[in-house]
């Protein structure tokens, strides 16, 4: 019995000296980034979203400027893009930043790849501000390459402004802005409708620099940034069945914070609960379907966009030179 005991207590401590091992592994594999800024808690509802532990991560700095953040499920990881330095970059937890694509052109000065999305035939969809056009890749998005097919780049036999957001509907339908600058003569600022086919119909023109762009869950509301400093407004509209958007009207206004906060009314995403996350002065906001402004992820940078993991467990956020995150529920 006493030699069974013994045994137990050797068996035990083996284990036990095992695990110790291995968590600490575990722990030496856990990479440490530094944090900034705070988030600043308006309601109480915002603990269902973002919990009071969660902190903000800097992941990568010395981008021109990054934007169009999209994440890729099947391979985990996020895509995004360097406007200034016309690249595509991807981020993973074991990678970290890597380069995913380099879009230079001829005038490496012109502004490059802004959105990035996936069509319904898996198409690496990019718009391409500064060149007002939106282009597919040819290539699997596992196999990047800069061969391109041009998808649309004018209306009514004008080239677009600055294609820079957009979202595609379950109709096919991609709902799309191209604010100013606008050249002499040419096409006023606008969020048009493209169909899958390339016929393209004007949604409005009454928005001085539309934005960012974003469906509710259930896509019966779009919601569409203004990235004006005098009129910092995000707007929301009616969509129909059929995808026709109507009555416009406005959503959440933040003109008061523009002129002294870092960014404008950006890029934005909307999660399953409906819950935005808005870039815009100051900061990330996040509200509720009624425009409640549950808080704001203050983090001093100019944030342009973000977007969620597909299990809406984080939030990376595009900052000028920066990329970000907030684990929700760390």
């Amino acid at each position: 019995m006493m030699l069974l005991k013994g045994t137990f207590s050797i068996c035990f401590t083996v284990i036990c000296l095992i695990s110790c091992v291995e968590q600490q592994k575990t722990r030496s594999k856990t990479r440490m980034f530094p944090t900034v800024g705070k988030i600043e808690r308006l309601d109480d509802a915002l603990d269902n979203v973002i919990s009071s532990k969660a902190v903000i991560e800097v992941l990568s700095t010395n981008h021109g400027w990054s934007e169009g953040p999209i994440w890729l499920k099947e391979e985990q990881k996020l895509v995004y893009t360097d406007v200034k330095h016309q690249k595509l970059y991807q981020w993973t937890e074991k990678d970290s930043v890597t380069l995913y694509l380099d879009m230079k052109d001829t005038d490496s000065n012109k502004p490059g790849p802004s959105a990035l999305l996936i069509d319904d035939n898996d198409n690496l969809v990019i718009l391409r501000y500064g060149h007002g056009q939106v282009v597919k890749m040819k290539s699997p998005i596992s196999k990047p390459t800069a061969n391109f097919s041009v998808f649309v780049n004018q209306y009514n036999g004008k080239q677009f402004n600055n294609t820079n957001d957009a979202v595609f509907h379950s109709n096919g339908n991609m709902i799309m802005s191209d604010p100013p600058p606008v050249v002499a003569d040419g096409l006023k600022a606008a969020v048009y409708s493209i169909k899958p086919d390339g016929a393209i119909e004007l949604v409005t023109d009454t928005l001085s620099s539309p934005n960012g762009i974003a469906f509710s869950p259930d896509e019966k509301t779009v919601y569409i940034a203004n990235a004006d400093w005098k009129n910092a407004i995000w707007v929301a509209a009616d969509v129909d069945e059929n995808g026709h958007i109507s009555n416009g009207r406005t959503f959440f206004d933040a003109t008061g914070n523009a002129p002294k906060e870092k960014g404008h009314p950006d890029g934005l995403k909307v999660n399953k609960e409906g819950i935005i996350f808005a870039t815009g002065p100051g900061g990330v906001y996040i509200l509720d379907p009624n425009g409640k402004h549950l808080g704001t992820i203050l983090n001093d940078e100019f944030n342009t966009n973000c977007v969620l993991d597909d299990k809406e467990e984080i939030l990376y956020i595009t900052s000028g030179p920066k990329l970000m995150r907030v684990i929700l529920k760390p």
